[in-house]
């Protein structure tokens, strides 16, 4: 018994001497993704303020300027967008909790969530969470294991390297991702829509959003060739949603955009894009505002 107790206490010293060894080695460090705390923590800041609230993935991050609405409708202005990955639905009691009467949402979730709106990439969400200990702000259970890294890819930035967009300080004050600006576009990647599966029903009950407050809902920026592979089926739904009381902005086709327009994979676009795009939001809130007075 007292030799395995030695051989015990030996092994123990040894994994933790390696564990140790390893986090010295290979430090925490905060990363792209990480940006989304920062995000969280400007709602946590303006919680009991008036605000415009700018909810989706990196079609809102990328693809809204909260900066040029806020000081185009002296509200304060937070832009939430970021990763796609992170799902739209493990921080929404988080905001809901954060919300005011008066509060404006411009809610624009990507494609997928109109097939499957609890959409997250377990991968990601880990990578997010292994890197800023744990969130308060979501109800997921950390899921650190191999088999999250094995499901999909996940792109890994050098938390300074200034020629990439996908680093720690790529937001502005407002929280709208602004590290691309200035740098050169790349041929934005391919990606495929599916539609057939949109359930609205689920789609009403999966974002509470939609119900807590004034919500805006607008389409995400798609490329010109997705739309005219795809509009069939876009043009399917757009029928569906026009019989529903959903308070959507614009039109499918409003929110097509060259090829050129984007910054390099599907949602991201240039930020002189980006501005334009928020533009036309700005004139829809100011609507909006007028007719709640």
């Amino acid at each position: 018994m007292k030799s395995f107790l030695i051989k015990f206490g030996i092994i123990t010293i040894i994994v933790s001497a390696t564990t140790l060894g390893l986090k010295i080695s290979f430090p925490t460090v905060k990363n792209y993704n990480s940006a989304m705390v920062d995000k969280l923590n400007l709602l946590k800041k303006n919680k009991s303020k008036q605000k415009i609230l700018l909810i989706g993935g990196s079609s809102v991050g990328w693809g809204l300027s909260a900066e040029l609405i806020e000081k185009a409708t002296n509200i304060p202005t937070i832009n939430l967008g970021h990763h796609i990955g992170f799902g739209l639905v493990d921080f929404q009691e988080f905001i809901i909790s954060s919300l005011t009467p008066n509060d404006i949402i411009i809610f624009s979730p990507e494609w997928e969530f109109y097939t499957d709106p609890t959409y997250y990439d377990l991968a990601t969400f880990d990578d997010l969470c292994q890197n800023n200990q744990y969130l308060e702000q979501t109800n997921k259970p950390l899921k650190t294991s191999i088999k999250s890294i094995l499901l999909k890819k996940i792109y890994f930035y050098k938390p300074n390297d200034k020629k990439t967009p996908y680093r720690y300080d790529c937001i502005n004050q407002n929280g709208d991702v602004i590290s691309h600006c200035g740098l050169i576009a790349k041929v934005p990647e391919k990606y495929s829509v599916q539609l057939q599966h949109f359930d609205q029903n689920l789609f009403r009950k999966t974002f509470q959003y939609i119900s807590k407050t004034k919500c805006i809902l607008l389409f995400p920026p798609t490329q010109k060739s997705i739309y005219q592979e795809n509009k069939k089926s876009f043009d399917e739904l757009q029928a569906l949603l026009s019989k529903s009381n959903l308070n959507y902005l614009d039109s499918i086709s409003s929110n097509v955009y060259d090829e050129v327009d984007f910054y390099d994979k599907q949602y991201h676009l240039k930020c002189e894009i980006k501005m334009k795009r928020s533009e036309k939001v700005i004139s829809y809130i100011l609507n909006t505002i007028r007719s709640s007075k």
